[in-house]
């Protein structure tokens, strides 16, 4: 009987998800679940969602809303943070303003890097709040990173508290769309994956203890090339990313292939100069084109919509449309993991602790991890390729440890020196044009007050 509070609980992008684990998990009957959001009309939402889902399924859980962050923290055992602050609105304004200054997309765009050097403040300084207020009021909770970017969040969380951090991301399973579309049975697949989040690689790969590799080259060669071609490739901007030419064409720079966002977070810049471009690497440009990100703008309203209609209408079952199984998101198994000591395989946001050498102890890694009421085992690694740590995973590690130091120093020059390592930066003038009025909008008053 433990506590769980769930913080941005009115989040599109996670609540259904976490809703249809708490029911799933029935070893949790007992425990206290907190939805906790500012937002009272999607805080209600969730609410009477999750109490018709509880009906329908018969689980046992005892269900608490609060508009109040600290009363929600206050005794819990598990936090898990969901928050994106300010939706995604201005996001796409300073999208443009970037685009409007020769920042095609804008300016570090792809996946969690757009959550970066701008971005990042309003996330960070969020992680941090919720962070010191957790250490202050649950001092023994472990403090769960959910939403973007959980590299910087998890890291910065675990330097500034004395909290149990972990971070979760669902990237690492488009490594079974692979395994699917190599025809393998994944009860003979050994696999492992191993980087930061959204930077992760397939370290092992091996199909009835054979290297399985070879069986990748072998569908690049053969099939590959009939998929590229296919119709339902060339509609499908979110589906085939893992499966696209930037996998591949990775995989064949860095020795090792690519798995989840990482085609996406950090493909060489080449990929990203114009749609015509993007088209040549992702199916329809990729989930971060113009068109990609539309869709996944407009999926979201469509979530959401889904969401009113399961509240609101009584003749509506949601087990019909959310049926009690594993969503496959590692959330909740986590925390049953823990409570239940129901022993686990996750892939999870961890600090490194040697798990991957050259990497230092305190640096948040994703690699898989053995799970139960003792906490947490790190998998042990294999050899990473010294051209994918090199041109990969250490630059990564340091563009990290730049947004950290420029966040938590209020370092505006900081900002400006990350604006002038993009190959799009033609200029001084154009850099220092770019930061500028980014901070200078009125929704970043407050940013552009805090880096001086």
């Amino acid at each position: 009987m433990v506590k769980i509070a769930i913080i941005g609980a009115g989040s599109v992008s996670f609540s259904m998800k976490l809703l249809q684990d708490l029911n799933y998990y029935k070893d949790l009957s007992g425990s206290t679940v907190v939805f906790m959001d500012i937002n009272e009309e999607r805080l209600d939402l969730v609410y009477t969602l999750a109490e018709k889902y509880m009906k329908e399924t018969g689980a046992r859980l005892n269900l608490e809303k609060t508009t109040d962050r600290k009363k929600a923290i206050d005794g819990a055992d598990f936090v898990i943070n969901v928050v994106k602050i300010g939706g995604y609105h201005n996001m796409e304004k300073e999208r443009e303003i970037a685009e409007s200054l020769g920042y095609y997309r804008g300016f570090g765009d792809r996946v969690s890097d757009y959550y970066g050097g701008f971005a990042a403040y309003e996330q960070l300084k969020f992680i941090r709040e919720l962070a010191k207020d957790v250490e202050k009021l649950a001092p023994n909770a472990w403090y769960m990173q959910v939403s973007n970017p959980v590299f910087e969040g998890t890291n910065l969380a675990l330097r500034e508290t004395g909290l149990k951090v972990v971070g979760f991301c669902h990237g690492y399973l488009e490594l079974f769309h692979l395994i699917r579309v190599l025809g393998l049975d994944p009860k003979d697949v050994e696999e492992q994956v191993a980087g930061f989040n959204h930077s992760i690689f397939l370290t092992k790969f091996k199909y009835k203890g054979e290297n399985a590799y070879p069986l990748i080259d072998k569908w690049i060669e053969e099939e590959a090339p009939k998929l590229w071609n296919s119709y339902e490739y060339m509609i499908s901007p979110w589906e085939y990313t893992q499966l696209s030419p930037a996998s591949v064409e990775m995989y064949r720079l860095y020795g090792l292939f690519p798995i989840g966002d990482t085609p996406r977070a950090v493909s060489p810049w080449w990929f990203h100069t114009d749609l015509n471009e993007k088209k040549k690497w992702y199916p329809a440009g990729g989930p971060d084109s113009e068109i990609g990100w539309t869709m996944y703008l407009y999926g979201l309203k469509l979530r959401l919509a889904q969401m009113e209609r399961l509240a609101r209408d009584p003749n509506v079952s949601i087990v019909k449309e959310l049926p009690v199984e594993e969503s496959m998101e590692s959330i909740i198994p986590f925390v049953d993991a823990i409570v239940n000591n129901h022993r686990r395989r996750l892939v999870l946001n961890v600090p490194n602790q040697g798990a991957i050498p050259g990497i230092p102890d305190d640096v948040i890694v994703e690699i898989p991890v053995y799970v139960d009421k003792n906490g947490i085992e790190r998998e042990k690694i294999e050899k990473i390729p010294s051209r994918l740590m090199l041109y990969v995973l250490i630059p990564r590690w340091l563009r990290m440890e730049r947004i950290l130091q420029a966040f938590q120093e209020g370092d505006r020059t900081s900002l400006l020196l990350m604006v002038m390592d993009d190959p799009r930066t033609k200029s001084f003038e154009q850099g220092k044009n770019l930061v500028e009025t980014i901070l200078s909008q009125p929704w970043n008053e407050e940013m552009n007050k805090h880096y001086k």
